[in-house]
């Protein structure tokens, strides 16, 4: 299992809950709440701000392991997760660096 690449992460990453948590009034008023998933689940958008450099070491990355499980360890909390790209990164080019947005889903 792949390591995320060490890259300076950017002000604006994010890390989301995702939860099926459904929660319903019966007729008499009380509440029934309900889920499917064991555990809630995040995902996270990390935002970097490249050299042309780095930002090969992250297209290598992404191409050899697009489609298989990889380790990230987020730095807001220090856990290491095992996720799955979300999508390909998305780049806006700048005149000397690129900003860099990377979808990633825990399994």
């Amino acid at each position: 299992m792949a390591s995320y690449p060490s890259l300076p992460m950017r002000k604006g990453s994010q890390e989301k809950w995702v939860d099926d948590l459904s929660a319903d009034r019966a007729v008499n008023g009380s509440v029934r709440a309900r889920a499917f998933f064991t555990a809630k689940k995040r995902t996270f958008i990390i935002r970097h701000l490249l050299n042309l450099t780095d930002r090969g070491t992250l297209e290598t990355f992404y191409n050899a392991n697009r489609l298989l499980v990889l380790t990230m360890t987020w730095p807001p909390d220090g856990v290491t997760y095992s996720c799955v790209f979300g999508r390909p990164p998305q780049y806006t080019h700048g005149s000397v660096l690129t900003e860099v947005e990377v979808e990633l889903l825990q399994i």
